[in-house]
This record gives C-alpha cells, structure tokens and sequence, in this order.
C-alpha cells in the first residue's frame, strides 16, 4: 500500500501555497531569473471587462466551484454558445490594440470549444524570458513534478563547482528556487495555461498546456488519471532559448492602477533596494508600459538617524552583534556590543549551537523623524518628500541573497514589533512610518532562515526566534539611543517657570525705574499723555498674567509633588517586593544551610546570618505603613572583614553544593581588620545581591558553554566567585569568572528596572538597590576595570567614606585618651 493523491489535491495546493498575487508573479518571475534570462517581461492584456468575461465564463461552464460548493463545474446559461458570442461580441474594447484580432477569432469559431478557447484568452497574462528554457525532457520530468529538488541539485553542483570562491559564486548568479511549487503560481492568476519554451541545439519549440479545470472535473480520481503531456511546437533557430508562459481564463480584474500599485509596493522591492541593482523586469497593461519606480537612495543622505549592526560567528570568541548608531539630528554617536552569552536575552534564550546555527547577518536602518520632515533642494517640496518617504518606509524588510523575503517590511507587517515599542516613547519614536531599512541573509550562510512553502516568512524554529530576538533588541536599543539623546538635551535646555517668573521680575524692575522718565517726557502733549496711559494699563495687564504664571506654576509644582509621590510609592512597594522575595529566599537558604550543618560553628554562622536578613527585612516593611514615620535602619559597630567574611561563607556552602562554584574570600593585607559603624543587615543585602548576581551568570555561561542537554558532572567546578576585602583602603571588590558586563552598560545597570536577564528570572532593581545602600552609608558601589575585550568581571564596593569617618573617631579617642594620661602624669 502507498498513499494515493486524489487530483483536486493539486488545486488545493495552488490556492493555500499562492496566497496573493504579488507572491504569484514573484514566484514566476524567480523562474526566469534561475533559467539565467537576462530580462523578463510581462504583459497583461484584458480586452473583455472582467465582470462580463467573468460572466461569460461561467455560462460557457470553464469556471470551477469554489470550496464549500458541490462538486463540478459552475452552471451553463440556457440558449446556445452562439447566443453568448453575440454578447462577447459587444464586450470587447475596441481600444485595445489587438481587438481585432479577437473579434476575428470570436467571428470563426466553427465549435462551442473553439470559442470557449477563444473566450479563455480574451483575457491573458505573459510573462517571457530569455533564460535556457526547458527541454521536452525537462517539462515532463522536472516542472510536471509537484516538489521537484531540481533547483536544490542546480544550486548543490554550482556550489561544488566553484568550492570557497564567494566572487565566482556571484558570477554564476544565485539560484532562488528550491521547493518546486513556483508552477503553481500560475493558478492562482489563471485557470488555464500554456508553455511555449526550447533550449539551445533543438529545432523546435516545446508545448504543454494545463487546463486547471480538468483536475476540478476529476475530482476524487487519482492525479495521475489527467493526462498533460509536451507536445513538439513550431520550428526555431538552434540559438533561440527561453519559455513564454501564457495564462488564460484569469481570475481577477486587471487595470493599469492596479498593476502600478503593484509595481511600487511589489516589483520596486523585490531586488534589494540599498544595492542599488535594478530588477530585470519590464511590465504592460493592454500596450501601455507601467513603470517600476526606482529607490530614491538620495533621500537616505537626509535621514535623521541611521542604525548599522552586524552579526558573525567567529570561532574564537563565538557570536557577536556590533552596532553603530549616529542620530545626525543631533550630532550623536554610539555603539554596543554583544559577544556570547550576552546574545542570549536578546535572542530570547537561545542556546550557543542555536547561535551559531542562525549565521551571520546584517542590519541597515535610516530613521526619519517625520514631525520636522522638511523640503529637500533637489528633492521637491514637503508633500513630495512625504510621499517619497511614505512609498519607501515600512519597517524593516528582509532580503536573501538580494531578493525580497516577503511579506517581512510589508504594509501590514510588523514582525520586529516596532510600532508596538514606539508607543512607549514620546514622538512615537521609530515606529515602521519613519523607518527605511533591510537585513540581509544568504542561503549559503543562514540555511536554517529557510521560507515557508506558502512564501509568507521564514519557517518557525528556534533559528527563526533567536534571528527576529536579535533585530528586535538592537532595534529597541536604536531607539533608547535616540530617546536617551533626546531626553539629555531637553533636559539641558528646559526653562523652568520660577527662572521665567524671576525674570520678568527683573525687567518689570528695570521698566518701573525707566517709567518715571518716560511719563515726564511724554507729557507735554495730549498724545503723549495717552501713550502713558496705554503703557501703564498694559504694564498691570503682564503683572496680572505673571500672577497668574505664578499661581499656575504653584499648582503645577503640587500636582508634579503627588504624581511624584504616588509613583515613588509604585517604585517603594516594587523595592520592597524584591528585597522581601529576596531575603525569604535568602533566608530558606540559611535555615536550609543550618539543618545541614555539620558542626555548632556553621549552625551558629547561619544563625547569626539569618538573624540580620529579618532584622533588615522587618525594618524595610515597616515603612509600608504611611502613618507611621520610616523604620530608623539601626547602626552598630562590627568589625567589617569578620562580618564580610561570615556572610560569604554562609551564601557559598548552599551554592557550592547547588552550582558547583568555587567561593574564596581574602584579606589585603592578610589579617587586616577595621571597625567601622554601619547597618550590618545592609551588608548581607549587597553582598547577597553581587553574589546572587554572579552565581546566576556563572550558571547561565556555563549552559551556554555546554550547550542544551549537557549538564556537568557533580564534581565539575563551573566557576569561581573572588571576594577581596581591603580594610584599610575600604574597599569590598566582588570578582567572578562570569561572562562580564560590557563597559557601555557601566551605569546603564544600576538604573532600576535595567535587567539583561530572561523574562521573570529578573527585575532589575537588585543593582539600584545596592547602590542606594551604598550611598546610603557614605560610599559608591561601581563597576571594576573591563578587560581586553571589553568586559568588566568586577564589581567595587566603595566604603572609603566610612572608613574615614570612623577612623577619624578613633582617633579623637585616642587623642582624648593621651590627654587624660598626661594630665594625671602630672598630677592634676
């Protein structure tokens, strides 16, 4: 037993796989590219309305049911073929060029299936090429055969043939077929076909005509019951190649509008643009050519902001997106760069295979903000700049090996979520209106970005996710970019309203020691005197509207206060919800660590951990209550390497055993000590919080490292974690043999809510947190030196401050302590 393909099977394959028109003449023109034609040319001619050909058609019964009627043809009218020529007759536009041609063959049609024929091709579209055409050989074995892996086998033996040479690969052309369904494009225009085609060293033409309506008839029958079969054509010249397909009985209206639409938002893009390589395709309606419009590259020379990225794999250093973002309008430069696991947030958890398995690709964006478009010398005016930016604009699109991948940087495509990111910026920053721009990828290189059958994207796999992760960020960091730019600036140049108050005061100073002198000096006449009046009533007048500034501003300034306030409240109860999810975590972790412990001295470590993480959690709430004034954080004196020193010891025993992570803690100098007065809760916070931290990114290296399915073995060390105390310097310095953060986030992750993290595995308000307690005790919690490569490994806690002030007090002791020896040495 095998499977039997019933033949209607075919027309369903045609209407599901086909699903536009645009994508039709996609696939058609892609077959005369890969037959190397150095043209293609297509012409549609409509010599018969479409309503009435339409009608006509189906009272000749040549138009097929759609899904969902009964089986068959459409019905036949009542009256004869020739009744129905007559009206065909009248339908004609004669001002068509070949419409004679028609009514001669509508006239001599001796048969019902002569004028059908006739009828049919009424109305046809031609797409001709110069290409190599096909044999009869070829016809049968090759474009009869649904699936074919012609074109894969083509693309396979030119690889082969010209080995690593990247530039003689591009000599022999790309090849853009792969899945042998382009044939069945023809259906969706037209419910009948003919090919006319030859290669070079024959004497004649190649036949075949399908009529689609006869694997509609056949129904449930098997596919093979339908007989098409090449038939030898005319003669020709053994130098002569190429292949006329000729599509008849269409399906849709056709009008030299909608072929220029077609034209501008299809064919003007099916070759990339920002190349600069123009597609070999000349179109026409009933004679009349439609013009492709070309890329107004020169527009790009005006774009506010233009975005570059560029992602490789090298074998070293593993995968790495560099960026570099100018926002000319403002005369700003940035970059960043992603390497390793840093790619993995972005590209939505993907693994390092999956990475590397995406392949290299590159990102080009200009950015027009179209608030302040203006005219352009040598462009036209701002409608026509408008419009030339509405016609390229879109998003992003996507382009392989030069050719379009729709439906990506469509009209109705947003498959970077552009437009739903620019919502949450003000001016709706970079949403797909204001965005000209395209990725480029290769079959070669990126075989797993492979097209869905039906041509409609990229086919859905973690390749897919991990590339669409990719653009997305860097697109959203263009942005921040662009906001951040935009927010710094504004900031700078804002004018407060006290400042504004101030300085009308001051010149309502100035005229009110000027006014005397100039009452006096006018008068002495009638009209001066006037003038004086005018002067003085329009002088109360500004006084009365600064007033009215002032009190405004005031309110203002009010309203600001309790929006503020109820956002620092949002912001509080955020904090609060991360610290108390922190130290109950924390906490589990201690008492888990006690139970376990192995001797009274641990156990009483873990107590005495667990103790400080509830007695600072138990403040932390307390300033929950809004009747109540803020929990007083209570400062004591301890000695700071013993506490510091407790606290990594405590966290390290559960994580060893958990992660596999070497913990060491040293002192410099060795045995250095230093009291110090602090909130010794506050401690555990942040030394917790940079632990927490590396633990987690030492993990997530050492997955990405692995790769999925790879865990190590319980006595794999999979990392190392450093904690250098400096007593006397002051200083507490957090080293991990993590992936490292790169130097351009050096202040962008103590913002709150910045996390690099997956989704739901982090806030972002760890790092902000620490850094308040940092402050909040007088020192700085900053970023260490980054290494060759860009990366920081080190996290420095600065406590120089404190240091000094507690030294500072001892010393006022020991000096007071000296004064009372000498006073009672002396006898006093």
């Amino acid at each position: 037993m095998s499977f039997r393909v019933n033949a209607r099977t075919i027309l369903h394959l045609g209407s599901e796989l086909i699903s536009s028109d645009g994508v039709a003449f996609y696939e058609l023109i892609k077959n005369s590219l890969d037959a190397r034609s150095p043209e293609v040319r297509i012409e549609v001619v409509q010599r018969i309305g479409f309503h009435t050909y339409d009608v006509l058609l189906r009272r000749l019964g040549e138009r097929r049911r759609t899904e969902g009627q009964p089986d068959g043809l459409s019905e036949k009218a009542s009256g004869s073929w020739k009744d129905i020529r007559r009206l065909a007759l009248d339908a004609i536009d004669t001002d068509v060029s070949n419409a004679e041609e028609l009514i001669e063959q509508f006239n001599q049609a001796r048969t019902k299936g002569e004028f059908s024929r006739s009828v049919r091709g009424a109305n046809y579209i031609e797409i001709d090429d110069d290409g190599e055409g096909m044999s009869a050989r070829t016809l049968r074995d090759v474009y009869l055969t649904i699936g074919t892996r012609n074109r894969v086998r083509q693309r396979e033996e030119r690889m082969r043939a010209t080995g690593r040479d990247k530039k003689k690969r591009e000599g022999e052309g790309v090849i853009l077929g792969e899945k042998g369904l382009g044939r069945l494009s023809a259906m969706r225009l037209g419910d009948a076909m003919e090919v006319f085609t030859g290669v070079q060293g024959e004497k004649s033409w190649n036949n075949l005509e399908i009529d689609w309506n006869d694997f509609a008839n056949a129904a449930d029958e098997d596919i093979g019951s339908i007989a098409v079969e090449p038939e030898k054509g005319g003669r020709k010249d053994e130098t002569d190649t190429g292949t006329l397909i000729r599509i008849t009985a269409l399906t849709s209206d056709w009008s030299q509008t909608k072929l220029e639409e077609m034209a501008t938002e299809h064919f003007s893009k099916l070759v990339d643009p920002f190349a600069r390589k123009k597609l070999p395709l000349t179109i026409s309606f009933n004679g009349s050519d439609v013009e492709i419009p070309e890329f107004a590259s020169f527009i790009l020379q005006h774009a506010h902001g233009v975005f570059l990225a560029e992602y490789r794999v090298d074998g070293r250093l593993g995968p790495r997106l560099h960026a570099e973002m100018n926002y000319r309008l403002r005369k700003r430069k940035g970059s960043f760069d992603f390497r390793g696991i840093d790619l993995v947030a972005s590209a939505r958890g993907a693994s390092r295979q999956t990475l590397e398995r995406v392949g290299p690709f590159s990102l080009e964006v200009y950015w027009f903000n179209r608030r302040i478009l203006s005219k352009i010398e040598g462009i036209g005016d701002l409608g026509t700049v408008r419009r030339l930016l509405a016609m390229w604009a879109g998003g992003v699109s996507l382009y392989r090996d030069g050719f379009r991948v729709n439906p990506y940087g469509g009209p109705n495509d947003d498959w970077l979520d552009l437009d739903r990111h620019a919502f949450s910026t003000s001016g709706f920053k970079l949403n797909r209106g204001q965005v000209v721009g395209r990725a480029n990828i290769t079959k070669e290189d990126n075989p797993y970005l492979s097209d869905q059958t039906n041509r409609e994207g990229l086919t859905d796999g973690p390749e897919k996710q991990a590339f669409v992760g990719m653009l997305s960020s860097s697109m959203e960091h263009f942005r921040q970019f662009v906001v951040d730019v935009d927010d710094e600036l504004q900031r700078a140049e804002r004018i407060y309203a006290d400042d504004a108050i101030d300085r009308f005061r001051q010149e309502d100073d100035r005229i009110e020691a000027l006014l005397p002198r100039l009452i006096k000096a006018l008068a002495k006449t009638a009209e001066g005197r006037r003038l004086t009046k005018q002067v003085k009533e329009s002088l109360a007048t500004l006084r009365e509207a600064a007033e009215m500034v002032e009190v405004a501003s005031q309110a203002q300034e009010q309203e600001r206060e309790r929006v503020m306030h109820l956002a620092s409240i949002g912001l509080l109860i955020e904090v609060l919800a991360h610290e108390l999810y922190r130290a109950t975590a924390g906490g589990l972790r201690t008492i888990r660590s006690a139970r376990s412990g192995k001797d009274r001295r641990s156990v009483s470590v873990s107590l005495r951990v667990l103790e400080a993480q509830l007695r600072t959690l138990q403040k932390r709430l307390r300033v929950l209550d809004p009747l109540s004034t803020n929990a007083r954080q209570t400062k004591e004196e301890f000695e700071i390497t013993e506490w510091v020193d407790e606290i990594v010891e405590g966290y390290s025993r559960q994580a060893r055993r958990a992660k596999r992570i070497e913990f060491t803690t040293s002192v410099v100098p060795p045995k250095g000590q230093r009291v110090i007065t602090a909130v010794k809760g506050m401690f555990v916070q942040v030394i917790e919080n940079l632990l927490s931290n590396s633990v987690y990114w030492i993990v997530e290296k050492d997955k990405y490292d692995r790769g999925p399915g790879k865990a190590a073995r319980d006595e794999d060390v999979i990392g190392s974690i450093k904690v250098t105390i400096e007593p006397y310097g002051g200083r507490v310095t957090v080293t991990d043999s993590g992936p490292g953060i790169p130097e351009d986030r050096r202040e962008t992750v103590f913002q709150p809510f910045f996390t690099t993290k997956r989704q739901k595995e982090g806030r972002g308000l760890g790092l902000y947190i620490a850094r308040q307690i940092a402050e909040y005790h007088g020192g700085t919690l900053k970023l260490g030196e980054a290494n060759k490569h860009g990366y920081i490994n080190s996290l420095v806690w600065d406590l120089a401050r404190l240091i000094r002030g507690t030294a500072r007090l001892s010393a006022d002791f020991e000096r007071a302590g000296a004064d009372v020896r000498r006073l009672c040495g002396a006898g006093v």
